[in-house]
């Protein structure tokens, strides 16, 4: 927190969280746990969150304390003196906010921006960008170009996500066991399943058509539409043998849940 002499001087929506008796020390502390909190004013601890002010002006009677924290950690360090151009940035599962704080005698200018997710998507901070994804389950088996349709009809313009790392192929792969389980419990219009599969951006290059040789059997057969997704992308773990084309024309990449405890990359038609 960067506590210096000023007020707020242009706001909006504002609290008081603490108790009238509670101390600057712990209104200050108070905003410095509170992810989303900005500023605090010594005024019965006027506290701004993200996007809730936008200036404040020197006064040498008044304290004001300002966060200064470029990630959700809590390691940087303070400026050495409040004239400079700071930032920071908030993040949740599903919501991005960063601000930058600028100074121009005698008045430092907020200005912020947020991306939130839509309902039920959850967000993901990727090297090339923002990006929100959720596993979405299909009242019967489809192949990938209905799909590609159900998500840019259904769900405002999405398309087939990629699987940049780790973190979000744990996070479809948790989404797509329940749905395993609901599909190979009972039958699915008359039909019995005894495996699930979620369609994912991936898609089989002309040149590797009918191949099966490197480098044909791994990533690097495939292109991508993912805006965001790294190259090579490192959340595609293949089940046993994967990629091979022997599903003809094994275009597409899949991922197929055989058991509770396998599943994994298969590329199919």
């Amino acid at each position: 927190m960067m506590v210096t002499n000023g007020e707020p001087s242009s706001y909006g929506d504002f609290s008081h969280p603490l108790a009238s008796t509670a101390t600057w020390n712990e209104c200050v502390q108070y905003c410095y746990d509170l992810g989303s909190c900005v500023a605090v004013f010594d005024n019965n601890c006027q506290m701004f969150e993200i996007g809730g002010i936008e200036t404040a002006k020197r006064n040498e009677t008044s304290r004001i304390a300002i966060k200064i924290l470029m990630d959700n950690s809590t390691t940087e360090t303070c400026p050495a003196d409040d004239s400079g151009t700071e930032e920071g940035i908030y993040i949740t599962n599903t919501t991005y906010q960063n601000y930058s704080i600028s100074y121009n005698d005698p008045t430092w200018t907020f200005v912020s921006q947020t991306l939130t997710c839509p309902t039920n998507f959850s967000l993901f901070v990727r090297p090339n960008g923002l990006w929100c994804m959720q596993v979405i389950e299909h009242y019967a088996c489809c192949n990938r170009t209905v799909a590609i349709k159900m998500c840019s009809t259904n769900y405002s313009a999405s398309q087939l996500s990629g699987v940049d790392n780790q973190a979000e192929y744990d996070y479809i792969s948790a989404l797509t066991i329940p749905i395993y389980q609901n599909v190979t419990s009972s039958l699915i219009g008359n039909v019995q399943y005894n495996f699930t599969g979620i369609w994912l951006d991936g898609l089989r290059n002309s040149s590797c058509t009918g191949v099966t040789t490197s480098p044909c059997n791994t990533i690097s057969a495939f292109s991508f539409l993912d805006p965001t997704l790294s190259y090579p992308p490192q959340g595609y773990p293949w089940l046993s043998g994967n990629p091979n084309g022997l599903t003809s024309p094994g275009d597409a990449i899949a991922l197929r849940v055989n058991t509770e405890s396998t599943y994994g990359m298969d590329d199919t038609a």
